[in-house]
């Protein structure tokens, strides 16, 4: 997978009509965002945005929002998987905490994934739990998943049941769908970490 690029998945239908409209942004978004360009590929994305140099998180996000400005109004769904920027303080977090660290994993389908996500971080401190429920407010948009809830615990049905339903009727309406995965940090503490960038976060979980 070809570094500094923000990959696009479509779900149909009307499937032919996403793809033109994100032709179109990418032919007018360069001027806005360091974006030099846009395409069509085949395999396991529908489109790819090549960004100029690593993207930062609020270039990605301004670029989710405009994605979900273009594709509002067609039944289709879509993800994004931002390949190769720095991910130094998300490893650095991974490696600080200890090896049985429990994450929850948040996907979203758009539109819209950017209000989706603001949905997430507003109702993020209404969660009650047993213990502690943290965020890593840095792995937004990072690689294959798009929020991230750390656990202090192995969360039971009932507490997972719990930010399922604080999250569910808010992100419904935003139009988006999401689903959760939570799991085991096996991260290796001795691993060398690549101090440039890493094509997934998922890389060292």
């Amino acid at each position: 997978m070809q570094s500094n690029t923000s990959n696009i998945q479509i779900f149909g239908p009307q499937l032919p009509d996403a793809l033109k409209r994100l032709e179109k942004l990418s032919q007018e978004i360069s001027n806005a965002l360091p974006i030099s360009s846009g395409e069509n590929i085949f395999g396991k994305y529908d489109f790819a945005f090549y960004w100029n140099g690593e993207p930062k998180p609020d270039k990605i996000f301004q670029l989710v929002e405009r994605i979900d400005d273009t594709l509002t109004g067609l039944p289709t769904k879509y993800s994004i998987t931002t390949e190769g920027y720095k991910t130094r303080r998300i490893t650095a977090e991974i490696e600080r905490r200890a090896e049985n660290t429990i994450f929850s994993f948040i996907r979203i389908l758009g539109p819209s994934i950017s209000k989706a996500l603001r949905v997430i971080e507003q109702v993020v401190d209404q969660i009650e739990t047993t213990n502690t429920l943290e965020t890593l407010k840095s792995s937004i948009l990072v690689g294959e998943w798009d929020y991230a809830f750390e656990w202090d615990h192995w969360p039971s049905f009932d507490e997972i049941h719990a930010v399922l339903k604080t999250l569910d009727t808010k992100i419904g309406e935003t139009g988006a769908l999401y689903n959760i995965c939570t799991k085991k940090n096996i991260y290796r503490t001795k691993k060398y970490i690549d101090d440039h960038t890493s094509d997934n976060l998922m890389a060292f979980l």
